[in-house]
């Protein structure tokens, strides 16, 4: 699966291009704060450039364990499901979304979610779009449920002035990146599919006897991948240590 030296390099010094000036705008005194474009521009070209380093060196798909594949298209399903969502998500912000859209490529797994936010109480708000990157938290394999955590990039609001003075914007991105996103949408939950038992049948026959065997397993998420419209999920799974292999090794 691999793409050609040349394509892989170009791709490459372009991220590591972008991301230097990105760098510097960061570091410049006085320098404006990031818009949720250049923010998912800074993060896509993050991921772009390891993408394209290990699709150069053969290791864009090796993996030992499990491999779970979610569709963006099962992500914006389930959020479409749950949509329309309002809540206070802090520093006097009230927010309402009411529609959802997912793209998942460039390395991130992209949920824009698109609605209205007001701030104190008023009736009177603007439309906004919440930006945010898809980071998966763990797999609890009891209940079958890969728990996420959605990393807010930003936010574009249509009327900045009708959410108050004094980057209104950023003080709304501040509150949903600490805390008020998971007050709007609460735990982020994509439905899988992952045995955390290994059961082996007993065998007996007159050249082979096995005993049955119920053995449990260890299941974590070692890493996420993103591109085609995918998010790739590298599961590490091994038996887990029981007491009777314990006693039998003492």
């Amino acid at each position: 699966m691999g793409i050609p030296r040349v394509p892989a390099a170009i791709v490459l010094g372009l991220a590591i291009l972008v991301l230097v000036f990105v760098q510097l705008r960061r570091e410049r005194p006085g320098a404006p704060r990031l818009s949720a474009q250049e923010a998912l521009l800074s993060r896509q070209n993050e991921e772009l450039a390891k993408l394209a380093s290990a699709a150069e060196n053969g290791t864009l798909l090796n993996f030992k364990g499990v491999l779970i594949i979610v569709d963006q298209v099962l992500v914006q399903d389930l959020l479409h499901a749950v949509t329309p969502f309002e809540a206070d998500v802090g520093n006097g912000f009230r927010v309402r979304i009411d529609s959802a859209d997912t793209a998942f490529g460039d390395g991130v797994a992209v949920v824009r979610l698109s609605g209205t936010a007001s701030v104190g109480g008023t009736s009177v708000g603007t439309k906004v779009t919440v930006l945010g990157a898809i980071d998966v938290v763990k797999l609890d394999t009891k209940s079958n449920i890969l728990q996420c955590g959605l990393n807010v990039l930003g936010v574009e609001a249509e009327n900045a002035t009708a959410l108050g003075r004094n980057d209104p914007v950023g003080r709304l991105t501040e509150a949903l990146a600490h805390g008020g996103l998971e007050l709007l949408i609460g735990s982020f939950e994509i439905p899988v599919s992952v045995e955390n038992r290994l059961s082996i049948p007993a065998v007996e026959s007159k050249r082979l006897q096995i005993a049955a065997d119920d053995l449990p397993l260890t299941v974590a998420v070692q890493e996420i991948k993103v591109f085609g419209g995918r998010m790739w999920v590298f599961v590490d799974a091994a038996l887990a240590p029981s007491e009777r292999r314990l006693e039998a090794k003492s």
